[in-house]
């Protein structure tokens, strides 16, 4: 399998058809529709947005590469246009001096085709202009990106815009966002008046450990999964420790994983599939073309290997002599070859485990206690897609079949609760590899989860509300909105019943809220 597709028309991403994700969640380059609200961009947001509508003036955002600066600002602009703050924001930083004040002219949407490009005619423009929003009671913002770039010429100018003013106010407020270079570049001596105007200063610094999962998260709901795609811990331990919170470097990567995991034919994304991905996309030099090795280095290192060889030849030549022939080793008896997982019913006896039949792929009919367990749902007409979807430890694609024409939703658990042992018929099976036990049944769902992420509000998450207030997990507003509060309580009840920690409401996390039995210990 391959991660793209190409058709008569355009590359068709398979992995994001095989996930059902009606868009690519990871995207290399920024993405403000699907805008991650992370503890510290809402610090930020809230920061320099006060600022501007304050008239502040002069304001700096810095940040490393790939944390996610130009999306950021973009999300500042919508937030400043709510409030009705004229704007104008210059992305391509390759505009220098008079180039740049006439694309900021332009942005804020006046004719410039027809005007000299002389400084002070532009400046002039630009006075005019603001002068008129102001008398209009309209603010008004300038936010350039990639400001590292702008030579001091071109920085000298900015300061030359950010003086214009009107009864003490300040005509306009600018916002330079800028890599750390900026910082150096503004402490050189020409440019000291500039970076004595600034009157705050904000760095963007990358996601945090404890943030990635719900970064995941989010961007996966936006795209349509409705929790089939599942992270362990150690997953997203691992995509901390090679991204360090990097938004670019986290999209990169979960993106490449996504594809491998495709390929596995999986939803299940391990930290394998992470180092995969970063093994893969791996731009670092290797150390050996990092060294300059110097002649005399070089005579001395061959001067070395033939003395090695030479000694070498003359030690095997002494050894050779009484070296005894290699022992062959007997193959492993075929009795001895690790058994294949087997499948019981719940209800037998842990004894007959090892009489009970191997789950060998069947070609007609699946094995009696597969048979018997669809049976008890009527869903007996699905035993053989059902026992090769087993056997291939992959059975998404027979769970959707069934719950899309039955409206039965299968579910896969580590634990069951005895009210649920007690309402609903068990198929157990038992992992040969790992000695561990994993439960299916089925169920029709008293609430369906499709769309679950900070903000999100809908009638299906009051019901939720009311599940986990009814556990004793929730004690907040039952208002129908996500947010960190209910996203916490589900975590919560996910490791207290032996579920994946994501907290995003899955399927089985539904189910066992529903049918609990009694409150939280």
């Amino acid at each position: 399998m391959t991660c793209l597709e190409e058709s008569q028309t355009e590359p068709v991403e398979k992995h994001l058809e095989f996930f059902k994700l009606s868009h690519n969640p990871f995207p290399v380059a920024p993405d403000n529709t699907d805008f991650f609200m992370s503890r510290h961009n809402e610090s930020i947001i809230n920061k320099l947005t006060r600022e501007i509508l304050f008239r502040k003036g002069f304001m700096l955002l810095t940040g490393d590469v790939g944390v996610g600066k130009t999306t950021l600002s973009r999300q500042i602009i919508r937030v400043l246009e709510e409030h009705k703050v004229e704007t104008s924001l210059i992305l391509q930083s390759f505009f220098q001096e008079t180039g740049l004040l006439k694309e900021i002219i332009k942005d804020f949407g006046l004719a410039t085709e027809e005007i000299r490009a002389d400084l002070p005619v532009l400046m002039d423009l630009l006075n005019h202009f603001l002068l008129k929003k102001n008398k209009e009671g309209i603010n008004c913002a300038i936010l350039i990106d990639d400001a590292q770039n702008l030579s001091i010429e071109s920085l000298e100018l900015i300061r030359m815009i950010s003086n214009l003013e009107a009864d003490r106010e300040k005509l306009v407020q600018i916002l330079l966002v800028g890599q750390p270079e900026l910082l150096e570049k503004l402490d050189c001596r020409e440019l000291r008046q500039l970076k004595s105007r600034v009157t705050i200063r904000q760095n963007h610094v990358p996601l945090e450990k404890t943030e990635i999962g719900n970064y995941i998260q989010f961007k996966l709901n936006r795209a349509g999964d409705f929790g089939r795609i599942t992270l362990s811990p150690k997953t997203l331990k691992k995509l901390y420790q090679l991204t360090l919170g990097n938004l670019r470097r986290i999209n990169i990567l979960m993106d490449r994983a996504l594809c491998l995991a495709f390929d596995d034919a999986t939803s299940i994304i391990t930290p394998g599939h992470i180092k995969k991905a970063d093994k893969e996309i791996s731009f670092e030099t290797p150390s050996w073309k990092n060294s300059i090795l110097k002649p005399s280095f070089v005579i001395l290192l061959l001067i070395l290997m033939i003395l090695g060889m030479a000694g070498g030849s003359i030690l095997f030549l002494h050894y050779s002599v009484k070296k005894e022939p290699d022992k062959i080793e007997k193959p492993v008896p075929a009795a001895e070859l690790p058994a294949m997982e087997t499948i019981t019913p719940i209800d037998q006896k842990p004894d007959a485990i090892a009489s009970a039949p191997q789950n060998t792929l069947l070609k007609e009919k699946g094995p009696d206690s597969v048979t018997a367990f669809l049976s008890a749902y009527g869903l007996e007409s699905f035993s053989v897609e059902f026992q090769k979807a087993l056997n291939q430890k992959n059975i998404n694609d027979i769970r959707d079949m069934i719950f899309h024409q039955t409206g039965f939703s299968l579910l896969r658990l580590s634990f069951v609760p005895d009210s649920a042992k007690n309402g609903f018929d068990i198929l157990s099976r038992v992992e040969k590899d790992s000695s561990k036990t994993e439960y299916f049944l089925f169920w029709k769902p008293v609430v369906t989860i499709t769309q679950f992420y900070s903000g999100f509000k809908g009638e299906e998450i009051s019901r939720l509300q009311r599940l986990l207030f009814e556990a004793e997990f929730y004690d907040y507003n039952i208002d129908g909105i996500v947010g960190q509060i209910m996203m916490k309580s589900i975590k919560e009840f996910q490791m207290e019943n032996h579920l994946p920690a994501t907290g995003f409401p899955d399927p089985e996390t539904v189910f066992l809220l529903a049918n609990i039995d009694g409150k939280r210990p």
